[in-house]
């Protein structure tokens, strides 16, 4: 059986957090109905829990959160240095949303604030299909809820998937480096719930399109078929 470690990086302590599972719990959840066996640890890194560095994990996921990456806080600092040093061990590793944008930033790419959310579901183009991305899927819908995005990648990174407003939707570091912008880990209930819960801060013409974009669910199952395939496959060092 498989040893994953989950850096849990949600800063939310809102009541609104607390009715829900947190992220870490999301991601397996997601991984579980991917009929993916694996033993998980969560460190909660906002609270600068790392694990040692003899802990040897056979991937590390990272989750999504509401923090920016140059926000002035000394785990941000501290996940980012242990980003560095994963990827020296070729360890496996999946960045969704914040973890994204970490691994983006941690190695050489660029992160920036944008002028509008991305807050509901996003559609984007598959563009490049590696083996471990099955069944394929052409065009892909996950939920979104974002105001930062990658504008530059780090060397050797390659788009998987993107569309206009978003880029760099999906990537790919070498064989051990997944990350996407989005929410794959959000449930249809949770997602709807968020929406609600932002309303008021997104107003009533953004709430409006968030709705109608999640009408119809998402296809984060599928995506975390993909995330078990990667962690699952055959890597030689």
């Amino acid at each position: 059986m498989k040893n994953i470690a989950i850096y849990l990086t949600n800063t939310d302590r809102s009541d609104f957090a607390a009715r829900h599972p947190n992220d870490a719990e999301k991601v397996i959840q997601l991984l579980r109905v991917a009929k993916a066996e694996y033993a998980y640890t969560t460190y909660d890194v906002t609270k600068e829990e790392i694990p040692d560095e003899g802990k040897v994990y056979d991937a590390v996921i990272l989750t999504g959160s509401p923090a920016f990456i140059d926000d002035d806080d000394r785990w941000i600092e501290l996940v980012l240095d242990e980003i560095r040093r994963l990827n020296a061990m070729r360890t496996p590793m999946v960045g969704l949303c914040f973890g994204h944008q970490a691994i983006i930033h941690a190695l050489g790419g660029r992160v920036d604030k944008m002028d509008e959310w991305l807050f509901g579901a996003a559609q984007f183009e598959i563009r490049n299909t590696p083996e471990w991305m099955s069944p394929p899927k052409r065009d892909m819908k996950l939920y979104a809820a974002n105001k930062a995005q990658a504008t530059s990648l780090p060397r050797g990174m390659e788009v998987l998937g993107g569309a206009p407003e978003c880029p760099f939707a999906l990537t790919q570091l070498g064989d051990h480096i997944l990350t996407t912008q989005f929410h794959p880990e959000m449930s249809d209930g949770f997602i709807a719930a968020l929406v609600e819960q932002y309303s008021g801060y997104l107003g009533e013409e953004l709430t409006a399109v968030a709705n109608e974009q999640i009408n119809g669910g998402a296809d984060g199952a599928l995506f975390g078929q993909w995330v078990r395939n990667f962690i699952d496959m055959r890597r030689l060092r």
